[in-house]
């Protein structure tokens, strides 16, 4: 494994209760540059991330823990690993083992004996964004700091007299400009100091202008139209706006106006204190690009999460959730809902025949036939692991069911995969199970997915490369 003293991708806990799944999987993450600790049982498991907050944990979903809890549940009970990303390994082949996993919201489910390949490049994919979307939340706090210091000023005395007033007015770094609003066009009085440095300018040259010539050709700002109507109610505004320097230069300046009135009530001077903010806008500006790339990554690996690693269609957790909705969705509206389960026939053989290189292009080949079948934006085709893959079809009785699947089968048969070792034909060949529903009280998305796995058993059962349609769950009740 790797020393404490080297730089590593990422810190990895996995815990699995056969030493030899153990000794396997750390050498290969060790092999990719990974820090990877070791925990045999639950207990052990949860010291490792006391002693040290893990990036990712893997772990077995059959891996005991204190008193035989369930792991999933303590691990997303605990304070301390609640947020950890987990990455389920089982050795189940069950559509309930995977349901829990991501019951307990993991990023991932495999099946052992997984594909080394596919595993590795899911966890450099996580890793890598969990990495990514670190790095920026940590700017983004050093970005809102910077921000919440650049926001400070320094407080002034009101008891000041006159000429120390005036000495401390030239002494400011903010621009100070005073203009006569007795005269048309507003003409500057007086600038500080501050003014001149800020823009370039200095009194001589502005004295007498409109403080217009400042935005130059810039002159359709909301601020200006706020900063006008605030002279027009000779009331006080703050505004922001994008002014030029006398070398042409843009900088980003924060105008606090206020009136100066007369012993009648009428506006005779506006004072105007400048503050160049450039350095605060443009932290503001790459706080909400780095906000806007968080909310993108992070879009982004949920869209990840839920599609299969190999193939590229819906994974496992999508299809849950999904079937989940829907049934919701169409139990509300009194709609029909399918369900269509495919399995390869004699696939393992395939794998042995050909390889598992040539068995994954199978798979991707298949994902592909589904998706050019499932054409509607409701419709949804997923690979439940291994060589098993489902159609969800809202809104769709059991005849349409049945011509989507018939049309599976001829997409499939057009393909001509050569499959020497299946006892059914030379070609890959696909088990179909069917089952419409339109949800009952007292029934739910489960029970679909049981008809629908039963449909597909007899499949199988009756020869292989058939589609069967389970009969109205009512009607069987």
């Amino acid at each position: 494994m790797i020393s404490s003293s080297q730089t590593y991708k990422a810190d990895i806990i996995i815990g699995d209760k056969s030493p030899e799944e153990l000794r396997l999987l750390t050498n290969i993450l060790c092999q990719q540059g990974y820090r990877v600790r070791q925990a045999l049982d639950g207990e052990m498991l949860s010291i490792a991330c006391k002693t040290r907050k893990p990036d990712l944990i893997i772990v077995d979903l059959q891996l005991p823990y204190i008193k035989g809890a369930d792991i999933g549940e303590q691990l997303r009970s605990d304070p301390i690993t609640e947020s950890i990303p987990l990455f389920f390994i089982t050795s189940l082949d069950d559509s309930i083992s995977k349901n829990k996993a991501f019951d307990y919201d993991a990023i991932d489910c495999l099946r052992k004996p997984y594909n080394v390949n596919e595993l590795v490049s899911k966890v450099k994919l996580y890793t890598s964004y969990r990495e990514k979307i670190k790095n920026l939340e940590g700017k983004v706090k050093q970005l809102e700091q910077q921000l919440e210091l650049s926001e400070l000023l320094p407080s002034k005395d009101s008891r000041l007299s006159l000429g120390i007033l005036k000495s401390a007015i030239e002494a400011v770094h903010n621009g100070i400009v005073i203009v006569d609003a007795t005269t048309p066009d507003y003409p500057i009085i007086y600038v500080n100091r501050g003014f001149e440095l800020m823009t370039g300018y200095s009194a001589g040259e502005v004295i007498g202008k409109n403080c217009r010539f400042l935005q130059r050709k810039e002159i359709d700002q909301p601020g200006i139209r706020e900063l006008r109507q605030a002279v027009a109610d000779k009331s006080p505004c703050c505004v922001t706006l994008r002014n030029f320097r006398k070398d042409g230069s843009l900088f980003w300046n924060e105008i606090s106006l206020s009136p100066i009135l007369n012993n009648a009530g009428e506006v005779i001077y506006y004072i105007g204190v400048q503050t160049d903010i450039s350095d605060r806008q443009r932290s503001q500006e790459e706080l909400e690009r780095s906000r806007a790339s968080i909310k993108k990554m992070n879009q982004e690996l949920h869209r990840l999460t839920n599609l299969d690693g190999l193939t590229g269609i819906a994974n496992q957790r999508c299809f849950d959730e999904t079937l989940e909705t829907e049934w919701q969705r169409c139990s509300r509206e009194r709609l029909p809902l399918a369900l269509i389960l495919l399995d390869i026939d004699f696939f393992k053989p395939f794998n042995d025949t050909y390889g598992h290189l040539r068995g994954d292009d199978c798979l991707k080949t298949v994902a592909s036939a589904l998706n050019r079948c499932v054409q509607r934006g409701t419709d949804l085709a997923a690979r439940c692991g291994g060589e098993e893959f489902a159609v969800i079809l809202p809104n769709t009785t059991a005849d349409e069911a049945l011509k989507v699947a018939g049309e599976i089968q001829e997409e499939l048969k057009n393909l001509k995969i050569t499959h020497e070792s299946s006892r059914v034909s030379d070609r890959v060949t696909m088990s179909i199970g069917i089952a419409t529903e339109i949800p009952q009280p007292g029934l739910s998305a489960k029970d679909l997915r049981n008809s629908a796995d039963q449909a597909l058993y007899l499949a199988k059962e009756q020869g292989r490369d058939r589609i069967v349609i389970y009969q109205s769950l009512i009607n069987n009740s």
